[in-house]
């Protein structure tokens, strides 16, 4: 456990001062496990060489601000993540707007991507923040020499004072270089009724944003008039759903732009239209089932209408309607009234890619309809071209919930994915390797067709060893094709957790008397001990049970000096009639992990008492609840109208933490109720002759 890093946020006038004194009453605390478990713990105190007892701290009995950051919006946000998109000099960048609090004179604001708490990769932003700005519109521009994928990225922001990150966010960023590819619905040609036209707009990583087209020769044109804002139409006019081509020849010239501001370059399409003294057939595709397929799965078939009765053929779409022959007929029938029909396509004989192909429908008088279409045959594997996190990547921010796949073909948009998330910790002879049960309300979201985004709903714990697996057989790409996966069918990507900032105020332990050495008590005055000390550094402040938002049986305790909301019940009893009752669960830790997290899937994912990330308390997050309110406190190491019916009896129960012991990180650390004595246990067990149990908190971050 860094002390250091946890209480970085109180500015100490002597931050050497600090550490020895906490050092000193740890010890102070561990030498109390000497007298056994049945003895009381009576005193907790400073040395008594303490030169200005009044203010030891250097606070003038102020609470220190806690600097913040947030991700408040920007240009470049749609739909939970930002996109790079190309600025009037030809890079790409992005703007952001982030929000700030309590900014001390020298902090410094560092934005990166794919790298938590920008300590390791090239700074995009590195800037000295004003003392106490609020806020920050930001227009960043990435060089075309920084390490970025295509696809899904990690947008990093980290806060910097004294050398030490105090605050850090991130956000799902894509980045994409490549202009959209547009086709036309039919092909350019001769035709003897209106042509009624649309387009395919594909991109694959950004999506198609801007359809612009021309009819009277100019070549269709947009602009960017200031970075980050909608491209503006310079020539031409915004397609239609359907754009409609009668008698004579025109020539249809298209652009398209996507999120990122590529813009293709035009494609063009020639119309002769001749229409006969009477009507030829309207021939229409309505719809087109496994259009591309891998020849082996689901038959491909169109649906398909017709104003006219007649013979219908299908052929390759070179072929002229009226010189149909049969080697060139891939199917054919009769359709005996106008309307609508399903028509199986033989695929058997196409090639690998794209099959042009076409209907004709003949009426009585050999008059013709017709309609293009393609058929795709794939058979080729998708790989996976990035992930974020990287496999094999280290010190990933635990509060990072979301993995992003990015695939390098258009995937079946599957989202009932069910991945399975191992944690590893021991070493040597000693590993343990175990699965953690997600909340049934982690999601699986395709950010686009090529793109996937998992949300694990879930705070992954400190220093371990993560392996996540997909099942291959729910990545599949459009035609069929699974990606190739291991021996047992899953896709792995396996990663390691850092550490989490969490900065949060010291509070007054509320020890109300004073000691010699022999344990008699001994007036206060001037022994610069903590019972000579009220409220220093801070008083805690926290709430009686509460409910939030008319979630009336999820009871929580909120902590205003912390920020923490904690479930005012440990993990297997109940809240009823204002107390907690029932018999609390003795939990292993992994298992005690996987509580905590099922809280974000109750309430139909809206999570216990409305609040999401709720975890496994973390050692800093009890050291902010922990008091001891009168001389004789005993097991009592909560607000007890806080927590009504918390576990405190001479079953010396243990809680834990989701701290990792690093020295031996088989163990985690724990906290004993009695004096609040703080140790190590093994994770794979959940009594030793005590019980362990957990507290769940959400909040700060």
């Amino acid at each position: 456990m860094n002390l250091n890093a946890k209480h970085s946020a109180v500015n100490l006038v002597s931050k050497s001062f600090l550490i020895v004194s906490f050092s000193f009453l740890f010890c102070i605390s561990c030498l109390n496990d000497s007298f056994g478990d049945g003895v009381k713990m009576r005193f907790l105190f400073f040395p008594s060489s303490i030169q200005s007892p009044s203010d030891i701290f250097g606070l003038g009995n102020a609470t220190p601000a806690q600097s913040a950051l947030s991700v408040a919006g920007g240009k470049s946000l749609y739909s939970g993540s930002f996109y790079a998109s190309k600025v009037a000099s030809g890079d790409f960048g992005f703007n952001v707007i982030l929000s700030f609090s309590n900014i001390p004179s020298g902090t410094s604001l560092r934005i990166c991507l794919n790298d938590p708490g920008c300590g390791v990769q090239v700074l995009l932003y590195d800037s000295i923040l004003s003392t106490g700005i609020a806020n920050l519109n930001l227009n960043v521009t990435i060089p075309n020499t920084y390490p970025v994928s295509v696809g899904g990225n990690t947008l990093n922001f980290a806060l910097y004072k004294d050398g030490q990150v105090v605050s850090q966010r991130s956000a799902s960023f894509i980045y994409d270089s490549t202009a959209p590819t547009l086709t036309f619905s039919v092909s350019s040609g001769s035709f003897t009724i209106q042509q009624d036209l649309s387009m395919t707009c594909l991109d694959a990583v950004s999506g198609c944003m801007d359809l612009i087209y021309t009819i009277d020769g100019q070549t269709p044109g947009l602009s960017l008039l200031s970075d980050f804002d909608p491209l503006n139409i310079v020539t031409g006019y915004i397609f239609p759903s359907t754009l409609s081509v009668g008698s004579g020849t025109t020539t249809v010239q298209v652009i398209a732009s996507d999120r990122a501001g590529n813009i293709s370059a035009p494609i063009s399409a020639t119309y002769t239209i001749t229409i006969p003294p009477s009507s030829a057939p309207t021939v229409s595709l309505n719809s087109i089932t496994n259009g591309t397929t891998n020849g082996s799965g689901s038959a491909t078939s169109v649906n398909w209408t017709s104003d006219t009765a007649g013979n219908y053929f299908v052929v390759p779409n070179t072929t002229s309607c009226s010189s149909i022959t049969p080697g060139v007929t891939i199917a054919s029938g009769t359709l005996g009234v106008a309307g609508t029909q399903d028509l199986t396509i033989p695929t058997g004989s196409f090639s690998e890619g794209a099959n042009s192909l076409k209907l004709c429908l003949l009426d009585s008088s050999s008059q013709s309809g017709s309609f293009g279409f393609n058929v795709t045959i794939d058979t080729g594997i998708p790989n996976l071209v990035s992930t974020s996190p990287s496999s094999g990547a280290v010190d990933i921010d635990v509060f990072n919930r979301e993995l992003i796949l990015t695939f390098n073909e258009n995937m079946q948009p599957n989202t009932s994915l069910s991945p399975h998330v191992w944690i590893t910790y021991g070493s040597g002879g000693t590993l343990t390797t175990l699965e953690i049960t997600l909340p049934a309300s982690a999601t699986a979201n395709w950010a686009s067709s090529t793109v996937l985004k998992y949300d694990l709903d879930m705070i992954l714990p400190e220093y371990t060893s993560i392996q996540v697996k997909f099942p291959v057989a729910g990545l599949k790409d459009i035609a069929g094709n699974s990606i190739t996966g291991d021996g047992s069918g899953n896709l792995n990507l396996s990663y390691t957790t850092g550490g989490a900032v969490s900065l949060k105020t010291i509070i007054d332990t509320n020890q109300p008397g004073c000691f010699d050495s022999v344990g008699s008590v001994i007036s206060c005055t001037g022994t610069g001990q903590d019972g000579a000390y009220t409220a220093t550094p801070t008083a805690q402040v926290i709430g009686t049970p509460t409910t939030l938002g008319g979630y009336t049986n999820d009871a929580v305790t909120v902590d205003s000096t912390s920020g923490l909301t904690w479930k005012t019940c440990t993990q297997g009893m109940t809240w009823a009639s204002g107390n907690c009752s029932g018999t609390p669960t003795e939990l292993v830790w992994p298992d005690a992990l996987s509580s905590c997290a099922s809280l974000n899937e109750k309430n139909s994912g809206s999570g216990y008492a409305g609040l999401k990330n709720w975890r496994l308390a973390s050692m800093e997050d009890i050291h902010t609840l922990i008091t001891f309110p009168s001389a004789t406190s005993g097991y009592l190491i909560v607000a007890s109208a806080s927590f009504p019916g918390f576990p405190s009896s001479a079953l010396n129960q243990r809680f834990w933490s989701s701290t990792t012991y690093r020295p031996s990180n088989l163990n985690a650390f724990v906290i004993r109720n009695f004096g609040a004595r703080a140790f190590t246990h093994s994770k794979n067990s959940a009594n030793d002759g005590f019980p362990y149990l957990t507290l769940c908190v959400t909040g700060n971050p």
